[in-house]
């Protein structure tokens, strides 16, 4: 059986060639190849980037012919090393964690439940075990607590 393509055009105008067998795991992309017998070329992705679309295509080419490992929530500890493959955990920290959140919103628009799972496992990593205060300043969060607010949380401190 010869394995169809599909050609994804971003709104950026980048394109990014994904097979049928590696679309399977979005159930947006497969959706996509049902009913067409012929590889489709210039199919729109709107809302995403050519660089997220090149992440997302990455993750499915690698999983084309195997499962992902299923990361338990909650994480037992920040080290993502302990829930995870060594695969999994080069391509996530190979990403900026500012580009995770984009990875986030692709996987659930893809419909891509694994890597979902892993981007979110990513950002809860890096805020495992840490403050509100060092949240914050990690992912670069204003503070819109006014005092009243923040005498409120200050009382629910252990």
């Amino acid at each position: 059986m010869e394995n169809k393509k599909i050609v994804c055009v971003t709104d950026d105008g980048t394109k990014v060639e994904i097979t049928e067998k590696a679309a399977e795991r979005s159930t947006l992309l497969k959706e996509l190849f049902e009913g067409f017998s012929e590889n489709m070329e210039d199919t729109l992705i709107p809302q995403t980037t050519g660089e997220t679309l090149k992440m997302v295509a990455e993750y499915l080419d690698y999983y084309a012919d195997k499962e992902p490992k299923q990361i338990p929530k909650p994480l037992p500890s920040e080290k993502l090393e302990e829930v995870t493959d060594e695969w999994d955990i080069k391509y996530i920290n190979s990403i900026e964690l500012d580009n995770v959140f984009d990875l986030i919103n692709a996987a659930n628009y893809f419909s891509i439940k694994p890597l979902l799972e892993l981007s979110c496992a990513k950002i809860a990593s890096e805020m495992y075990g840490k403050t509100a205060d060092e949240i914050r300043e990690k992912f670069n969060i204003e503070n819109d607590l006014d005092e009243e607010d923040l005498k409120e949380y200050e009382q629910f401190k252990i």
